[in-house]
């Protein structure tokens, strides 16, 4: 059996992992075990950018809360403040990407707003978490719980477990097509 590339991609999806207010060339494409890294580096690029904004909720004229975004380079937030990551990016190359892989982490400090992750519209996207840093994903991630009475049940997993958030674009991303993804967290 051939083994997979070092972060272990399917033969059919790459990962891009952007840190925190980054902007970051990322290779993507397939890859093997027994291709040079001289040839991934022909594999089509793409570019993200991280955003980060800061929830605001103020009240209009006939006192229905409004909520807006603000961002900027120098976010002040406090604990409870609801902060929305915002992957924008773009395919620079002039070949399509099958079935592009998106993975980004939950910022230390946060706790992920649960239902808040989703992809453009325009995008079919499978998305999924981890609560174990990484190392597996699951569409809804369940934990064990002792009951009092020493039975163990298999719960949801609390928002504070997560650890991770992945997008599996399905289909092709064409030559030069922008892509979006995002997410809410509560700053602990």
């Amino acid at each position: 059996m051939k083994r997979q590339f070092a972060i272990g991609l399917g033969v059919a999806a790459a990962i891009l992992t952007v840190p925190f207010a980054s902007k970051l060339p990322v290779v993507a494409g397939l890859f093997h075990s027994d291709v040079a890294i001289a040839k991934a580096m022909q594999h089509p690029k793409v570019q993200l950018n991280l955003i980060a904004e800061k929830q605001v909720i103020s009240k209009d004229a006939q006192g229905k809360e409004v909520i807006s975004w603000k961002g900027g380079n120098s976010l002040a937030v406090q604990a409870g403040d609801v902060l929305r990551y915002r992957l924008m990016g773009k395919n620079e190359s002039d070949r399509p990407i099958k079935n592009l892989t998106l993975n980004q982490p939950i910022p230390k400090g946060t706790v992920l707003v649960l239902k808040s992750a989703q992809a453009a519209s325009n995008r079919s996207a499978q998305i999924i978490y981890s609560i174990d840093g990484g190392r597996s994903f699951v569409a809804a991630p369940t934990v064990k719980v002792t009951l009092a009475n020493g039975k163990v049940e298999t719960r949801p997993a609390p928002a504070e477990a997560y650890t991770h958030i992945r997008w599996n674009l399905a289909g092709l991303l064409a030559a030069k097509a922008p892509i979006s993804a995002e997410y809410q967290v509560k700053v602990r």
